[in-house]
């Protein structure tokens, strides 16, 4: 699944871009969608890898390393796009719950529901798995809009975002034939 995650990688960082330090953003400076905790956490148990500090600092191929190691878990999913859609709710809103927005959005499409539980077990798989792709892209994006918009719903000083965000929430991997 290595293509599929150089296209996640790609699709990804497409969305994120490099070095922002928005006033507003609770996760502060940010470089290739890697945040300084993120960064502090990484360092802590590779310190021997010698990435930077400061996430200023942050180079892509480091950045894609992080995302190698602790954003992908998306193997078991049978469709590339859906796979890259989930690595990239997971980059934005985490990978817990990017895990949890799968099962809401199979819960739009499945009866009886699945538990949001947000482990990525073999209910969850074999659901997500069982769905048509684009009945469950169509449900992913809408239940990624869906979170964004409680966000700005309980704290209005996120508002700020949400025309990006609805943007990302829209926009859907096109994976080239092979991967």
């Amino acid at each position: 699944m290595s293509n599929v995650l150089d296209e996640a990688l790609a699709f990804t960082l497409g969305n994120e871009g490099g070095y922002t330090n928005h006033p507003a953003d609770p996760g502060g400076a940010t470089n290739f969608g890697i945040i300084q905790r993120n960064l502090d956490a990484w360092n802590a148990v590779h310190s021997d890898l010698g990435f930077p500090t400061d996430v200023k600092d942050l180079t892509q191929s480091q950045a894609e390393a992080i995302y190698r190691a602790d954003y992908w878990r998306w193997d078991a999913i049978t469709d590339p796009s859906i796979a890259i859609k989930l690595f990239d709710i997971g980059v934005n809103c985490g990978t817990g719950t990017s895990i949890k927005l799968l099962q809401k959005a199979v819960n739009l499409l499945v009866n009886p529901p699945i538990a949001v539980d947000g482990q990525l077990g073999p209910t969850t798989l074999g659901a997500a798995n069982a769905q048509p792709p684009e009945a469950l892209m169509q449900a992913i994006c809408q239940v990624q809009r869906d979170y964004y918009q409680a966000i700005v719903t309980r704290n209005p000083s996120q508002s700020v975002f949400l025309k990006g965000w609805l943007n990302r929430a829209s926009r859907t991997p096109e994976v080239p034939h092979g991967v």
